[in-house]
């Protein structure tokens, strides 16, 4: 076979090889796996189902509804959880605008009380108080507020100072045919003149009790006028400063060691609107306790005189050098054994004959709710 006819058949070989090969199929790809349809979840499987995650942002604080509070007071300084929290914003805070009322004595204020045209009283027990809750009216007492006891004596029964010099009085007996003042008669005061003369076993009637607002009683010192009377501060100081009285007996002697003096009546138009209520119970707690860190501590105590000098009757910051301050229980509580001693005596003495026991005048819910969101000191 020539070299010629090998390449030939060698072509021709090739070309079968090719055709072959094109005419084979191809192989199958691979199939991809697919995932099986999911099963529908069993109520065992829902059941023990994880809870949805619980957002971690805390909803937004509501803003308080704005409310204004009107308090009838006696610019006195008992009053000082107020002017403090007034300042502070602590009121602000709780969404409420305070507009205080100044009064005398708190028996004129009754009966603005009783009309809803006062919100808030800062009073103490008094006949008034009890005679119109027996007649009807929506008043309780919400919280404790001025207290005269050891190393807090802001109530005193003070003496003429030139009848202390001379010692022409000397004891309670002593005031036999003298006249004594108080703020208002059937209140607070004129329980302490006779609760005095009779421990000194005289009869009330053995002197004279005039009824005399606090701040008309240091002019009628100086005209000699009265011998002794029921005074609380910043009045107290106010007679020292001008040379017409001294300190005599501190009102908690009278009362065994302790005389809640002052109280916080809400009036009906609060007791209707109680959120409101409530929110006013937490900024005064706020400014309370303030008040008694100032005062036992001295901290920030330039500050706190300051607010005194703007709201109170003292206006000479030296003067709060020699006052004795009030004290107010940090969770507005009442000091029941001496509350009840005053009740007895309006009962006792006839002045007051109604049903209401002093557990029927009292709701200290209040004071118990600012309690829970302040904590307890």
């Amino acid at each position: 076979m020539t070299l010629h006819r090998k390449a030939v058949i060698l072509v021709v070989l090739f070309g079968l090889v090719t055709a072959l090969a094109a005419c084979t199929p191809a192989a199958a790809p691979t199939p991809t796996p697919t995932k099986a349809p999911a099963a529908a979840p069993t109520k065992a499987a829902e059941a023990t189902k994880p809870p949805a995650p619980v957002p971690t942002t805390a909803p937004a604080t509501p803003t308080p509804k704005p409310v204004t509070i009107k308090i009838g007071n006696i610019q006195s300084i008992s009053e000082a959880g107020i002017y403090i929290a007034m300042e502070r914003g602590y009121f602000k805070e709780q969404g409420i605008t305070i507009e205080l009322n100044a009064f005398r004595n708190t028996a004129e204020a009754m009966a603005p009380l009783a009309t809803e045209k006062l919100d808030i009283l800062i009073a103490s027990l008094s006949q008034a108080l009890l005679a119109a809750v027996d007649r009807g009216v929506e008043m309780r007492i919400a919280a404790g507020q001025g207290v005269s006891q050891p190393n807090w004596e802001f109530g005193w029964v003070v003496l003429r100072k030139d009848l202390a010099d001379s010692g022409k009085v000397k004891t309670p007996a002593d005031l036999k045919g003298e006249k004594i003042a108080v703020s208002s008669l059937g209140g607070l005061g004129d329980q302490i003149a006779q609760t005095l003369l009779e421990q000194a076993g005289l009869k009330p009637t053995d002197a004279e009790i005039v009824a005399l607002p606090f701040a008309e009683q240091t002019p009628a010192y100086n005209n000699k006028v009265l011998a002794a009377g029921y005074s609380v501060e910043p009045y107290i100081a106010t007679g020292f400063q001008q040379g017409f009285t001294t300190k005599w007996i501190p009102t908690s002697r009278i009362f065994g060691g302790k005389l809640q003096a002052g109280i916080v009546v809400f009036g009906p138009a609060l007791l209707k609107d109680q959120d409101a209520g409530r929110r006013w119970m937490i900024a005064y707690l706020k400014g309370v306790r303030d008040y008694l860190k100032t005062f036992t501590t001295k901290e920030g105590r330039t500050e706190v005189v300051n607010y005194l000098v703007k709201y109170s009757s003292v206006k000479d910051p030296k003067l709060y050098d020699v006052m004795e301050m009030p004290y107010i229980d940090p969770n507005g509580l009442l000091d029941k054994k001496s509350t009840d001693l005053q009740y007895k005596f309006y009962v006792d003495k006839g002045l007051y004959t109604g049903k209401k026991t002093f557990d029927d005048i009292t709701d200290m819910s209040y004071v118990e709710y600012a309690v829970q969101k302040l904590g307890k000191q």
